[in-house]
């Protein structure tokens, strides 16, 4: 079983006089890039060198490795373990198919010890694989989404890890940690929902776009304020639900009222979304 509490972070530390905290990373795709652009930036905001952090990366993908190399200084390996034997603290972002094969890899090399701590990002595969799979290597679940490139988002942990929050959280706004397996799954589809949400701001810049005299720039600003002021209504009142609040807004009679109503009710989109997430949640499972 996994353990809920790991060492300090001092066990990714190389010894030195001043140690500098290497992060090694097997499989360097769009989403593990874009963490440790916004690991890299964090740091750098709360007030520490870029001399204090390493990246260590492993050989696939020769565009972002050298682009990581050239803004941060991250060194690209010859191979999986060499990244392994240059950092304890690694974050593993292959393809769920890949991890076994990977681990497979590692432990035929011995490549990892049980001062190995390896960070996840993996949708589909349950911690006790990964655990077997990484074996004497200690193993957490992290996810995260692109956007959290830009410093607002959030990064999901299973189970809760005082190593993995304080290492990784200068990269997001806020690390929420779960206590069960599933309800970590499920928050994976939450990440699925920024994308979903601009895909339907498009729609509605699409409208609004048909409106004579409204350029497709007024519409994108309007429809960005809109999203500023609701959540800017959720973080005032977070103990009042978001429904609540959208019916404070539509008070009877008025158009937003006669829109919640369509929007609303058995065949509403709401109630689609709500599908759509029981399917995929079914799929996860």
């Amino acid at each position: 079983m996994a353990s809920s509490s790991y060492p300090s972070t001092s066990t990714c530390h190389r010894e030195s006089r001043q140690p500098p905290t290497r992060l090694g990373v097997l499989g360097v795709g769009e989403l593990a890039e874009s963490l440790l652009v916004a690991l890299a930036r964090g740091c750098l905001r709360d007030g520490r060198s870029r001399h204090d952090l390493e990246f260590h990366l492993s050989p696939r993908n020769d565009v972002r490795s050298h682009r990581l190399g050239w803004r941060f200084g991250a060194v690209r390996h010859a191979s999986n373990v060499a990244v392994c034997e240059a950092s304890l603290c690694v974050l593993v972002g292959v393809r769920p198919q890949q991890l076994e094969a990977l681990a497979m890899e590692l432990r035929e090399s011995r490549a990892l010890s049980k001062d190995h701590h390896l960070m996840v990002m993996a949708a589909g595969v349950s911690l006790a694989n990964l655990q077997r799979w990484f074996a004497p290597a200690r193993v957490v679940r992290v996810m995260t989404g692109l956007a959290v490139s830009e410093g607002q988002s959030a990064l999901t942990l299973y189970p809760e890890d005082p190593l993995t929050r304080d290492l990784l959280s200068p990269a997001v706004r806020q690390v929420i940690a779960f206590e069960e397996e599933a309800a970590f799954e499920a928050s994976m589809l939450a990440v699925c929902v920024n994308a979903w949400q601009m895909a339907q701001q498009q729609a509605l810049l699409d409208w609004f776009q048909t409106v004579p005299g409204m350029s497709g720039p007024q519409a994108r600003l309007l429809l960005m304020a809109q999203l500023r002021d609701a959540l800017a209504l959720m973080e005032a009142h977070p103990d009042t639900p978001p429904g609540e609040l959208a019916s404070r807004i539509g008070t009877p009679g008025t158009w937003t009222a006669r829109g919640l109503e369509q929007l609303g009710g058995k065949d509403g989109a709401h109630h689609r979304w709500q599908q759509v997430l029981d399917g995929l949640r079914s799929e996860l499972n």
